[in-house]
C-alpha cells in the first residue's frame, strides 16, 4: 500500500505541480499589475487582494520546493540547516497570511455595506494599508520560532523539531486551529453579515456611481473566492485536524489516499484567484483588456519606429546628395 501511495505521490507532483507553478505565477503576477491600475488601486478591498496576489505568488515560486522534493526525491531542506529553517519559516507563514487576507477583505465589505456611517469609514485604503502591515508583521513573529526549532537531522533524512516539548505540542495544535478552523469561520461570519446589509435599505454614501459599481464587483470577487478557497483547503485542514485533535482516530486506507490528493487541492487554491476575478467582476476583465491592448499597442510601436526611421535617413541622405528617391 505504501509503495502504491508514494507512487500515486510522486506521479501526481509531476504533472500537477507544474501546471500549478505556471497558472500560479502567471495569474498572481496579472493581479498585482491590475490590481494597481487607476479604477481599482482606491478601493481598500483591492489593497488586500493586491496583498493576497503577492502572497500568493511567493508561495507559487516556492511550490517549485515541493516538486522537487514530492517528485523528484531533491528536498531542499537537506541541503544544511539554514535551508531547513528558512523553507520552514516560509511555507508555514505564506499559507497562513493568506486566509487572514480575505478576512480582512470580508471585514472591509462588511463595513462598506453597513448603514452605520462610523463603520463605513473604516473602508478606507489607510486603514487597508495599517491592518495589512500589522498582519504581516503578526504572523512573521507567530511563525519565528520556526528559526529556531527546526533543524537538519543529524542523519541528514529531514528537518524537524528540536525537541518534543509541551510547548511545540500546543503551538502546532494553535497553529492548526488559527489555520484551519478560524478564517473559515470569520469569512463565514461576515460573509453573512454582508449580504444581509445589502438586503437592507441601500446605504448610498457620495460617491460615484461608478465608484459604487466597482465596490459592488469587489464584493462579488470577494464571494466567490471565499467559496473555492473554503472548497479547495478544507479537505486538508479536515484531515489535519483529525490527526492532531486528542481523539481515538485510526487512519484508514481512505484517509491515507485522501491525504496524499488533499496537499494538491491546497496548493491550487493558490493559483485560482485570476480566473475567479475573471469570471466574477467586470472591472477587472476591462481592466485586463486595457493591459493586453496597450501590450499590443507597445510592441506595434516598437515594430513600426525603426522601419519609419529607416525610411527617415534615406530621405535624409538622399536630399543630402541631390538623388532622387526612388520608393520601394
Amino acid at each position: 500500500m505504501s509503495e502504491t501511495l508514494a507512487e500515486i505521490s510522486i506521479k501526481l507532483a509531476q504533472i500537477i505541480l507544474p501546471v500549478i507553478m505556471v497558472l500560479g505565477i502567471t495569474g498572481n503576477s496579472l493581479n498585482i499589475i491590475i490590481l494597481t491600475r487607476a479604477n481599482l488601486r482606491n478601493h481598500a478591498c483591492s489593497k488586500y487582494f493586491l496583498a493576497l496576489a503577492s502572497n500568493n505568488l511567493i508561495y507559487t515560486v516556492f511550490i517549485t520546493y515541493f516538486l522537487l522534493a514530492n517528485g523528484y526525491n531533491m528536498d531542499g531542506q537537506l541541503v544544511s540547516n539554514a535551508s531547513c529553517k528558512i523553507l520552514q519559516f516560509i511555507t508555514s507563514a505564506c499559507p497562513f497570511l493568506s486566509p487572514y487576507f480575505i478576512v480582512l477583505a470580508s471585514i472591509d465589505r462588511f463595513c462598506a455595506s453597513s448603514s452605520n456611517a462610523k463603520l463605513r469609514r473604516f473602508s478606507n485604503v489607510v486603514i487597508a494599508k495599517w491592518s495589512i502591515l500589522i498582519l504581516v508583521v503578526c504572523t512573521l513573529i507567530f511563525f519565528i520560532n520556526t528559526l529556531v526549532l527546526y533543524e537538519l537531522r543529524d542523519d541528514g533524512y529531514g528537518c524537524y523539531l528540536r525537541s518534543e516539548t509541551i510547548y511545540n505540542q500546543v503551538f502546532n495544535l494553535v497553529q492548526i486551529i488559527l489555520y484551519a478552523a478560524v478564517p473559515p469561520i470569520l469569512m463565514i461570519i461576515f460573509g453573512l453579515l454582508t449580504i444581509y446589509n445589502t438586503t437592507q435599505l441601500h446605504v448610498i454614501p457620495q460617491v460615484t456611481m461608478r465608484h459604487r459599481r466597482t465596490e459592488g464587483q469587489l464584493a462579488r470577487m470577494l464571494f466567490l473566492q471565499v467559496a473555492v478557497y473554503i472548497i479547495l483547503n478544507m479537505p486538508l485542514c479536515i484531515l489535519y485536524l483529525m490527526l492532531i485533535l486528542p481523539t481515538d482516530f485510526t487512519p484508514t486506507l481512505k484517509f491515507f489516499y485522501a491525504f496524499t490528493i488533499a496537499p494538491f487541492l491546497f496548493h491550487f487554491s493558490y493559483a485560482t484567484t485570476f480566473f475567479l476575478y475573471i469570471l466574477s467582476a467586470r472591472v477587472y476583465r476591462e481592466e485586463l483588456f486595457r493591459l493586453i491592448s496597450k501590450v499590443f499597442h507597445i510592441r506595434r510601436a516598437i515594430q513600426i519606429q525603426p522601419i519609419s526611421i529607416t525610411h527617415q535617413r534615406r530621405h535624409t541622405e538622399a536630399a543630402r546628395h541631390q538623388i532622387p528617391i526612388i520608393h520601394e
